[in-house]
């Protein structure tokens, strides 16, 4: 049977025929490392940002936050996206971290034919913490601001999926570190599925749904793009 389009995937999805079939979406985790800053008025911290090796099968050349796919040795720990958490830090950017928190939650859309269920941590760092690209997977590590990570996606000279740039405009809501360890604590975490759906005229439909429940967030959330090549999904 010949793969089908993009366009072909959506509306399999869309009408429930079964033509394609959803790969199951395999678990990673991703840290956001902030630490205070002084150097830019409009936050007091920035976090740590790698741009994607052009080589990577999946999101090349995009700005993420440091993280991977959970291993096998990764399932020896009592939380292994925790493990995996740890690990990956340790290993893209050579830091050991200690306390983490859970701060998001998304999985990769249905349409993509790699697709992974990523717990997001958030980490705070001293001032002084220095990080160190430590991973071929990526070509160039940055300290930004959530404010500048915005709008370097919104100028298109730093490329994001799409979770990346949700979680950057929740980071730039809070005025300070204090202020997001404090708005982490009591916010309310699920997996966030962006799904397609079909209009009435044949153009696509972005909604994001609550995965453990299948229950609708939010209707048409926007256009998307493939993670895996970048392509428009409109």
């Amino acid at each position: 049977m010949p793969e089908l389009t993009v366009a072909e995937r959506v509306a399999s999805i869309a009408c429930a025929d079964g033509r394609w079939v959803v790969p199951e979406p395999e678990p990673a985790a991703t840290v956001v490392i902030a630490r205070p800053t002084t150097m830019n008025s409009s936050s007091d911290f920035e976090v740590v940002m790698l741009r994607r090796a052009s080589t990577m099968q999946f999101a090349a050349n995009m700005a993420v936050f440091p993280g991977g796919k959970v291993d096998s040795v990764d399932h020896a720990f009592p939380d292994p996206s925790l493990a995996c958490a740890l690990r990956e830090v340790r290993e893209e950017v050579n830091l050991d971290l200690e306390h983490l928190m859970l701060f998001d939650h998304w999985i990769t859309p249905e349409i993509e034919a790699r697709r992974y269920d990523v717990q997001f941590f958030l980490a705070v760092v001293d001032s002084e913490v220095e990080a160190t690209l430590s991973t071929t997977e990526a070509e160039e590590m940055l300290w930004l601001t959530p404010q500048s990570g915005l709008q370097r996606s919104a100028n298109g000279t730093l490329k994001m999926l799409v979770p990346t740039q949700m979680v950057l405009a929740e980071l730039s809501r809070a005025n300070s570190i204090d202020d997001l360890v404090r708005d982490v604590s009591g916010r309310a975490i699920y997996p966030k599925l962006p799904r397609p759906a079909l209009r009435n005229d044949a153009s696509i439909r972005w909604d994001l749904f609550n995965a453990r429940t299948m229950t609708l967030v939010q209707s048409d959330v926007g256009a998307r793009r493939m993670e895996s090549t970048g392509e428009s999904v409109t």
